[in-house]
């Protein structure tokens, strides 16, 4: 099941990228609704399930605060792949930031034109933050199949001892 979250989390980076691309080249491929919520889809299940499953039991020297039962751990990825998170996730962040000044110019009555480059805006910018969060759901995720790789060839459970 966490494969099939990665693979939607990719194609949902692919699929903003791809808007995002035709954007910036002045095409609009798709509405602006349709766009969001196909990336909210593909991205948003993944994500979640990257955050949830990188999260392990404390096991070892307790934490100091007794109700904390559990930490989040960070992903466990060689640097190149997160190199290239860092890099895809920059990318989206930059054009959803781009995007903000072609938000906040105001329209004048009955310019279409300008009213269609202020959606073209707002779809980038929203696309910006969904890609964003999927390079960083398939980078969450691929670290927790790696991890689950690794217990099944080892056979041991990896815990947090800190």
């Amino acid at each position: 099941m966490l494969l099939l979250l990665d693979v939607m989390c990719v194609a949902g980076v692919g699929w903003a990228g791809v808007l995002i691309g035709a954007l910036i080249r002045g095409e609009r491929l798709v509405p602006t609704t349709v766009a969001v919520v196909v990336a909210g889809v593909l991205v948003l299940p993944g994500f979640t399930a990257g955050v949830l499953t990188n999260r392990r039991v404390v096991r070892g020297r307790q934490p100091q605060s007794g109700w904390v039962r559990s930490v989040w751990s960070p992903p466990e990825l060689p640097r190149w792949g997160l190199t290239l998170t860092g890099m895809v996730f920059f990318a989206f962040w930059f054009a959803g930031i781009s995007a903000i000044a072609g938000m906040s110019q105001e329209i004048p009555a009955g310019d279409t034109a300008a009213a269609r480059r202020q959606v073209d805006h707002q779809q980038r910018f929203a696309l910006g933050v969904l890609g964003g969060v999927g390079a960083g759901g398939t980078a969450l995720a691929a670290a927790s199949l790696l991890r689950v790789r690794r217990t099944a060839r080892t056979g041991q459970p990896q815990t947090t001892s800190r």
